[in-house]
């Protein structure tokens, strides 16, 4: 069983028919479609310019892969790995339908899976996790431990209904199209019982200044001691824990 990678996010997804056939300095002054072109000939000499038998059919063709590709909403960054897919699958210059699948390869449920289960035990470990498609994520997320604790088959319709759920959750935008960082918490602080030396300087001048007031005594029936003896033991019982 095959699904379709990831697709596009909402920013690149918007490549209308008139920027993919306009003129851009990012592909040497040539529309990316002219750009897309002259790669494929230069990738199969004579094969693929053979195709056309006048300059008004290869406009037509231009004019049809333009439209397909912004009906798909197939970005630039796509096109670039589906040319470079191309040089490994096809002997050949790829039709549209062969190109779009170099563009966008498909994966099995059980491949994804098993990615699933290898991102999720770096994100825990703490390491660097790297998802072909984010539907993925989302769908191991759903399934939370489970995909780590049992085997394929034991989840295998849990998993299908899961990742479908994503992928279509991610393509309408319900769903991020980007997997978020994982944020590793910081060590909590240490709780240092030692006092600083500016503390126990600071406390030793507020008990000499205390020991210059006069003492407060109430009737020595009540038994109260003088208030800088208490700060004193008090001080003195603090230096002693640290």
């Amino acid at each position: 069983m095959e699904i379709n990678r990831q697709s596009p996010s909402t920013e690149e997804s918007s490549i209308s028919v008139e920027k993919w056939l306009e003129k851009n300095p990012k592909f040497r002054n040539l529309s990316p479609i002219e750009y897309l072109f002259k790669r494929l000939a230069t990738l199969y000499p004579k094969r693929w310019s053979e195709q056309f038998r006048t300059n008004e059919e290869l406009e037509d063709w231009k004019l049809c892969w333009a439209e397909e590709m912004a009906d798909r909403g197939i970005t630039f960054e796509e096109v670039k790995s589906g040319i470079e897919r191309c040089i490994d699958l096809y002997n050949w210059p790829p039709s549209f339908p062969e190109f779009l699948k170099a563009c966008r390869p498909s994966l099995d449920y059980e491949a994804a899976f098993y990615e699933a289960i290898e991102q999720m035990k770096k994100r825990n470990n703490g390491e660097k996790d790297n998802w072909s498609n984010p539907a993925i994520y989302w769908a191991a997320v759903k399934l939370g431990n489970d995909i780590m604790n049992t085997i394929y088959l034991n989840v295998k319709v849990r998993w299908k209904t899961a990742l479908d759920d994503a992928i279509h959750k991610v393509h309408e935008g319900i769903l991020p199209h980007d997997v978020p960082i994982r944020h590793v918490p910081l060590p909590p602080p240490r709780n240092s019982k030692r006092m600083s030396q500016v503390a126990i300087r600071e406390l030793t001048k507020i008990k000499e200044i205390l020991s210059r007031k006069p003492e407060c005594r109430k009737n020595t029936e009540v038994g109260l001691k003088p208030l800088s003896e208490n700060f004193s033991a008090a001080i003195g019982n603090m230096v002693k824990t640290n």
